[in-house]
């Protein structure tokens, strides 16, 4: 991967829907040639896939939630259940196996409390294997990821 690659990543992610003689004008390539490094870069697995960033508050998912999980045991079986359970709720965002403390580190939107409660009734408290959950409410979100920093790789 090269400087232009990089700099293409880095559009990418800023802004995903420019057009790609936007994006050759910006990494000073012709169209085809952007559009070829796109496709190489797609077909090497560096773009996983494009989506739109969406607003949590504007949905009216006004609280975010982290969830410290510990399970029973740290048994593959027990780990593979609770991860495929996992998958089923959507309300879970994205879940992390951590070292440290915790097994698992969950993150979780909501519109209030009361729908929190409701999510932790209907979805956390059915995940097997748990034997302790730690939740820290976030304040405020001081810087929200825009990207991975591929200009500072090689």
């Amino acid at each position: 991967m090269d400087r232009t690659d990089r700099n293409l990543l880095e559009a990418l992610q800023r802004d995903s829907s420019r057009s790609v003689a936007d994006l050759a004008e910006l990494v000073s390539l012709s169209p085809s040639a952007c559009h070829r490094r796109i496709k190489a870069l797609e077909e090497q697995g560096l773009i996983a896939g494009y989506a739109a960033r969406v607003d949590s508050r504007r949905l009216g998912l006004t609280v975010e939630v982290f969830v410290e999980i510990t399970l029973t045991s740290q048994s593959r079986e027990a780990m593979d259940r609770f991860e495929r359970a996992v998958g089923d709720f959507d309300d879970i965002l994205e879940c992390h196996l951590m070292s440290g403390s915790a097994d698992y580190l969950l993150r979780v939107a909501a519109a209030d409390l009361a729908d929190y409660d409701t999510i932790h009734r209907d979805c956390l408290a059915r995940l097997p294997g748990v034997s302790a959950m730690r939740t820290s409410f976030s304040l405020r979100r001081i810087k929200r990821m825009e990207g991975y920093p591929v200009s500072r790789l090689r």
